[in-house]
């Protein structure tokens, strides 16, 4: 029977930068030789950086479950998209809130609305610059679908809160937070693309490290934490692997449940 195997990029398939062992890779190969069913899923706005991923997967999750791909050919299966009305609230929140960045981010375009502390590591992360945007006149797109906040985090859930916005958010590293329109996230994503694949929900597993993986370790009939995650997050998973990222945890994953 196939399986969808649904797997984190980030400190969970990755090893060090966008790199993946080759023990994962051989072992990806080999599972989807046996006819199982690979699926990304990342809190990623863009394939910046990940196409050389285009062939080794079946299908391409972004922004925490808000979009799918069908690949390699980079088919379009999903979206949801930002209301007009609450990408200018956060916007103005941001504005008002000291040295908190909201990061927009289309289609060749990443802006923040204020250079902060922390933007100088996220350039060199993902190899680009960010522009500056004080409004929205100044975006080259009408909404988005997500964002990336930095700075104060805690303030942006109390106005997100306050003002009754149709947004969900969810902490991606212990500084930053992804914020994406309500009802979306990683679990209800692949979901989606289970069903679109002909997969039953039973025939799921799902890996990841961090706490906005948790609604699909927690969903998934079967969820997997990686040795290198959180404590809390180990301790909501049916599976912990012996090995961490950086060791192959996702070849482990497929050697004991796939092959």
């Amino acid at each position: 029977m196939a399986k969808l195997l649904a797997l984190d990029l980030d400190g969970t398939t990755f090893g060090v930068g966008t790199s993946i062992p080759e023990i994962n890779l051989l072992r990806m190969r080999q599972a989807r030789q046996a006819g199982h069913k690979i699926c990304f899923v990342s809190g990623r706005k863009n394939f910046n950086q990940l196409e050389e991923l285009f062939t080794i997967c079946d299908y391409f999750i972004l922004n925490n479950g808000g979009t799918a791909y069908q690949m390699p050919q980079q088919k379009l299966l999903f979206q949801a998209l930002v209301r007009r009305e609450d990408l200018l609230e956060m916007i103005s929140c941001c504005n008002q809130l000291p040295d908190t960045a909201l990061h927009l981010i289309g289609e060749g375009y990443w802006g923040v609305n204020c250079r902060t502390s922390e933007l100088p590591k996220l350039e060199k992360r993902y190899s680009n610059r960010a522009q500056i945007y004080k409004s929205a006149a100044d975006l080259p797109f009408e909404t988005v679908d997500g964002f990336l906040v930095s700075g104060d985090c805690a303030g942006v859930r109390v106005y997100i809160d306050c003002k009754g916005l149709k947004l969900s958010y969810v902490m991606s590293e212990p500084d930053l937070m992804d914020v994406m329109p309500a009802g979306v996230n990683k679990w209800s994503g692949i979901c989606k693309v289970a069903k679109l694949a002909g997969i039953a929900l039973e025939d799921i597993i799902a890996a990841g490290n961090y706490f906005n993986d948790l609604d699909m370790i927690t969903g998934a009939p079967l969820g997997v934490a990686v040795q290198n995650s959180p404590d809390e997050v180990k301790a909501q998973a049916d599976f912990v692997t012996s090995r961490t990222n950086l060791e192959g945890a996702v070849a482990e994953i497929i050697e004991r449940f796939l092959l």
